[in-house]
């Protein structure tokens, strides 16, 4: 038996969607104690996909994720080999909190586990084409805090390509931090991001990006986000993060939202939270909070103000990746 529960992260931001230097991409973003997967397998004859709920029932997946899973395990498992995957926790798909990267990791992993198969976390990364565009997913898993990958050479990925769409290899860090015991207030409309061929489209339609936005957003995470950080300055993270919004390849993910979510980034800004971010291509807003009350307030006044299925997450930093045991 095989138990996992991986982090999930908030991406704040690509950084070089220009090229100009030789490189393309590069990240940055932080793992998450909670909204990640919860995953339980064991060795079968097949490969069984199912989901365990809150009153104990467990039933089967739907067909379309049991076949994801099922493409994923085939990449690993050995001649007529099988595995029982039990999901612990709800699976959503397309919100912004890296959902798609954890639960390939974790699927990966725990075959990998299974059969003592010895693969690196950036050996499945790249059997699983993970972290092809940004690495942050890939070392969240596998070592939580506040993150910065190092993007790719113009020689290892030819062109401008979301992660599903990349065969380049998982980034390399560049800078790892652990971050501060502040609350991070996450807010989920009852909407998904773009992906697939429309994310496609969406990269090759805005990059590149002016070289200005890219000096200045690296500017930005440089001199005022990892700054704010080291010392624990939640003003000055807030501060880098609300300028990053307006700015480079993040600057167009923000334009493409629906109203639902930019009025959520509207009541973060006018009710006190530090930087109101989108995560990825959203939905998921982002803020940071060091009052518990405050944070509780805002949860209570964003679900009254959200629409009806909306989730309002406080949670914590995530330092150390994912966790694992047989």
């Amino acid at each position: 038996m095989f138990e996992i529960k991986t982090p999930s992260r908030i991406h704040m931001g690509l950084i070089d969607m220009n090229g100009d230097l030789g490189r393309l991409d590069g990240s940055v973003g932080l793992a998450l104690a909670d909204g990640g997967i919860s995953l339980r397998a064991k060795r079968a004859d097949s490969v069984i996909v199912t989901e365990r709920f809150e009153n104990g029932d467990i039933l089967p997946c739907s067909p379309d994720f049991s076949a994801q899973i099922a493409g994923i395990a085939a990449a690993l498992l050995p001649e007529n080999e099988g595995a029982q995957f039990e999901f612990l926790s709800p699976v959503r798909q397309h919100i912004g909190l890296g959902s798609g990267t954890q639960i390939a990791l974790s699927t990966a992993m725990a075959v990998n586990d299974l059969y003592g198969l010895g693969k690196s976390v950036r050996e499945l990364a790249q059997i699983t084409r993970r972290g092809g565009t940004s690495g942050i997913g890939v070392l969240a898993f596998e070592h939580g805090g506040f993150i910065v990958d190092s993007g790719h050479k113009t020689a290892d990925k030819n062109g401008f390509l979301p992660s599903s769409r990349s065969t380049a290899p998982p980034a390399n860090m560049l800078l790892r931090l652990d971050f501060p015991d502040w609350d991070v207030v996450v807010a989920i409309p009852p909407k998904v991001g773009i992906s697939g061929e429309e994310e496609k489209h969406f990269f090759q339609s805005v990059c590149p990006v002016p070289i200005e936005e890219v000096r200045e957003t690296s500017h930005i995470i440089l001199m005022q986000m990892l700054p704010s950080i080291l010392e624990q300055n939640i003003e000055g993270l807030g501060n880098a993060v609300n300028s990053l919004q307006k700015l480079g390849f993040k600057k167009h993910e923000v334009a493409v939202q629906p109203q639902e979510v930019k009025d959520v980034i509207e009541l973060m800004h006018k009710n006190g939270v530090y930087g109101a971010g989108i995560s990825s291509f959203g939905p998921a807003v982002y803020g940071f909070s060091d009052d518990r009350k405050h944070s509780e307030e805002i949860k209570s006044l964003l679900l009254e103000k959200m629409p009806a299925g909306s989730e309002v997450l406080i949670t914590k930093a995530n330092n150390a990746g994912a966790e694992y045991h047989v």
